[in-house]
């Protein structure tokens, strides 16, 4: 009997540390395989990039974060390159559609990744008439030039927007994106047949999105 118990610990140990042992490979190749999808090239191809956002600016503006929406199709040319165009809506003082040129750059090309990107173009007005406060300078008993709000005709006008971001790609036809730019706009509008009147943006531009390929 002595000898039976003698033979059972040993064989005890030595199914205890291969147990052990292959719960061990089982984490580390767990996590390699984590590791390996997160150092994964992204392919080549078509993808959508869809984000919301707000155009963040002073609290003094008459609205100081207005809602952004953008919708872009991109073109993964390799790894890093990828470009396209798109359509969005921004809630400004008026409603306007964008239609902007996109061009990122991502810095790993895997699918966890910092971008940087630029894009550029036009915001077109959904509306045909506004108001916009107009100063008028009056040499009378009055000490200073008082705003008068009048009607006038949105013209849309140009925009830019450089900035950086995050992406995340859960697998190769889903992932998440946060990125944060400047948003230049620049506002045109039409007073009467001889003036015209321009407004400024320079708005932090705060976004995340959906990726789909």
């Amino acid at each position: 009997m002595k000898i039976k118990h003698l033979l059972i610990l040993p064989v005890f140990l030595l199914m205890s540390f291969s147990f052990l042992q292959a719960q061990t490979e089982i984490k580390t190749n767990t996590k390699k395989d984590k590791d390996l999808k997160l150092e994964s090239p992204i392919p080549v191809g078509i993808f959508n990039a869809t984000s919301i956002g707000v155009l963040s600016g002073s609290s003094q503006n008459q609205q100081s974060a207005p809602f952004s929406f953008l919708s872009l199709m991109l073109y993964q040319f390799d790894e890093n390159i990828a470009a396209g165009a798109g359509l969005g809506i921004d809630f400004l003082e008026e409603t306007y559609i964008p239609l902007v040129a996109d061009f990122r750059y991502y810095l790993r090309g895997t699918r966890f990744s910092p971008f940087v990107f630029a894009q550029a173009g036009y915001s077109f007005p959904t509306q045909k008439s506004a108001n916009q406060d107009i100063i008028y300078a009056h040499y009378d008993i009055w000490p200073y030039p008082y705003p008068q709000a009048e009607a006038v005709k949105p013209k849309g006008g140009f925009q830019i927007n450089p900035g950086f971001g995050i992406r995340h790609m859960f697998h190769n036809e889903f992932g998440l994106e946060i990125s944060f730019a400047y948003h230049y706009q620049r506002l045109s509008y039409q007073y009467s047949s001889n003036t015209r009147i321009e407004t400024d943006y320079n708005r932090l531009n705060l976004r995340i999105g959906i990726i789909f390929q």
